[in-house]
């Protein structure tokens, strides 16, 4: 952990009156001069925050692709089918937005590279794009 996080972290620890839980589970770790224990901790935090972004996505690429199914229904009207692509777009801008807000929590701690992402989460497309 560099100087600088450590020193934030200790100015944390000092700050007492704060009434949440979080912080005087951070001001208890610094007392006990468990470093290890912290950095542990904001490793966790991390690796949840990651998750969390990374099921959000997952979520937004199934509801699209849900919607590109129903589009392959043969029974359609044309207005059902019409409704049912501006519902996909939507959803796949949101979908996009999603794999953005992961790729930039992905940067914040250091990863450059985004290219197993990009194979892992593929966005789906209208089959005439």
């Amino acid at each position: 952990m560099s100087d600088r996080i450590r020193s934030v972290l200790q100015r944390v620890s000092q700050a007492e009156g704060s009434g949440d839980e979080r912080d005087a589970k951070l001001r208890e770790n610094l007392r006990s001069n468990s470093i290890a224990g912290l950095e542990r901790e904001i490793a966790a935090e991390i690796a949840y925050s990651l998750g969390r972004a990374a099921s959000k996505l997952e979520a937004s690429i199934s509801q699209a692709l849900g919607t590109l199914r129903e589009l392959d229904a043969p029974e359609l009207s044309v207005d059902e089918r019409l409704a049912l692509r501006r519902r996909f777009v939507a959803e796949r801008t949101f979908a996009e937005q999603r794999l953005r807000d992961l790729l930039i929590q992905r940067e914040a701690i250091g990863f450059r590279r985004h290219e197993d992402v990009y194979q892992r989460y593929v966005i789906p497309k209208l089959p005439s794009e």
